[in-house]
């Protein structure tokens, strides 16, 4: 258990290291100059002359060789020292922090959702599988999964904001302000679970364990709780992180819509000012989410599978 938990913390660190010396490279080996980039931003977007480039690129130490200003990056960054925002000149760690709580309570917010719609729907539809309840679930979760999250965003604006007035359409000042937003990004994924759920359960259905117990005078329900669903915990468990990771770091286009102050519309600020130290420390932490979310899973795996921990 000890020497695959270090296994599998170990191939995490390593792929996040990959991923931030290639968030550093595609930055800085960009067409456009960081230093030109820094010294506009600084004069409130006017042309910088040779003088205030110079500068930049000495106080910023972007005259060093590509290896070393990488190392130095990396080494201020585990360190906690993510720079300071171009845009406010605040310290990004701070503005981060603030961003983290908001997108990681729309997170859990709209995850709740998922599993109370998915997990349900799901296993029923596996344990009835042609009967109507199935026909509809996978008619509704195709429809569902069809439709892109942004158009899900303004079709429930358009509706409960403009036409309806019930709910606000941008913000988070109260709880009212969630619930659009976790709409959004919950009602896709719940589709998507559900349906992934419905297969887990038909495959251990048809295996010939489950005639076993049914020989055994179990009931179908009961031969399904006992024997069907403590075997499709491991995928569940990864899909489950996989959507949650999937919620915490790619709501992107959910945050701008709403005006949701998270890491997304951070991120997204980012970009349309040009903010280096915000890009680099954005795109790094969506990656660390993703990394942490999949690395707990396989941990949780280990522990309620025996399977695994005999592999």
């Amino acid at each position: 258990m000890a020497i695959y938990l270090f296994k599998r913390i170990s191939s995490s660190i390593v792929v996040l290291l990959g991923v931030s010396l290639l968030l550093f490279l595609l930055i800085y080996l960009a067409p456009s100059d960081p230093a030109r980039i820094i010294a506009a931003q600084r004069l409130g977007g006017d042309v910088p002359g040779a003088d205030e480039i110079e500068w930049v690129r000495k106080e910023y130490g972007l005259d060093q060789p590509l290896l070393v200003q990488y190392v130095s990056w990396l080494g201020r960054t585990v360190r906690g020292d993510l720079g300071y925002s171009i845009r406010t000149g605040n310290p990004v760690a701070d503005e981060l922090r603030h961003a983290v709580g908001y997108s990681l309570a729309l997170a859990a917010a709209a995850m709740g959702l998922v599993l109370v719609i998915a997990i349900p729907a799901g296993v029923l539809a596996g344990m009835h599988e042609g009967s109507v309840w199935d026909r509809v679930m996978r008619f509704v979760s195709a429809t569902w999964v069809s439709i892109p999250e942004f158009w899900l965003a303004f079709l429930l604006i358009a509706c409960f904001s403009i036409q309806l007035r019930w709910l606000p359409s941008y913000g988070a000042k109260s709880w009212r302000h969630f619930i659009l937003p976790v709409l959004s990004l919950g009602l896709i994924s719940a589709a998507r679970l559900a349906y992934l759920i419905r297969s887990a359960v038909l495959e251990e259905l048809h295996q010939d364990y489950m005639r076993t117990a049914r020989g055994k005078s179990y009931s179908y329900r009961m031969s399904v709780i006992r024997h069907a669903l403590p075997n499709i915990v491991a995928p569940f468990v990864t899909m489950a992180a996989y959507q949650f990771s999937g919620l915490a770091s790619g709501s992107v286009i959910i945050e701008t819509l709403f005006a949701w102050p998270g890491v997304g519309s951070y991120y997204v600020d980012g970009i349309g000012f040009r903010d280096i130290p915000v890009i680099q420390v954005t795109a790094l932490f969506f990656a660390s989410v993703f990394m942490l979310a999949n690395c707990l899973a396989d941990v949780v795996i280990v522990i309620v599978d025996p399977r695994v921990r005999v592999e």
